[in-house]
């Protein structure tokens, strides 16, 4: 589907964000979408409490607790002693979980190549650069709202 290019920008988001589900959807890899998020998170961000996850993914903690409990199950995730609170627990990736997330990323960013084939160095730079930067923006706003309204 392709919108006017005078259509408003959240609708042209709204189509793409379809277009990469769909794709990624159709080629069904080994993590679902929130999956996806939870391992990126503990990858970039270390072992994390589910609270931690959570708050960091803007999701109900219930919610996180069954996908972190499937992908420990699965083995790629492990829980581990919080050094600080040995009440508490720190879910960790496991080096199969690694592996599983280095191998759903390439899957993910060939179907962004493939779509990106014949634009130039620059072009691609700049995609990135936007899509960082608004991506930081909504980040930052969805913070202000959630303590704006707790």
């Amino acid at each position: 589907m392709q919108l006017p290019e005078d259509a408003p920008l959240s609708d042209h988001l709204a189509v793409l964000f379809g277009q990469m589900s769909r794709a990624i959807a159709r080629d069904r890899g080994p993590l679902t979408p929130s999956e996806y998020a939870v391992v990126s998170l503990l990858e970039h961000g270390g072992p994390r409490r589910v609270s931690d996850l959570a708050g960091a993914d803007g999701s109900d903690a219930s919610t996180v607790s069954r996908r972190v409990a499937a992908l420990a199950e699965r083995g790629l995730l492990v829980r581990t002693p919080d050094p600080v609170d040995g009440r508490a627990h720190r879910m960790a990736l496991t080096d199969r979980g690694r592996a599983v997330l280095h191998a759903e990323r390439r899957r993910r960013a060939d179907l962004v190549t493939d779509a990106l084939t014949g634009w130039s160095g620059t072009d691609r730079a700049d995609l990135t650069r936007l899509l960082i930067r608004l991506s930081t923006s909504l980040g930052e706003r969805a913070v202000t709202v959630e303590r704006t309204s707790a």
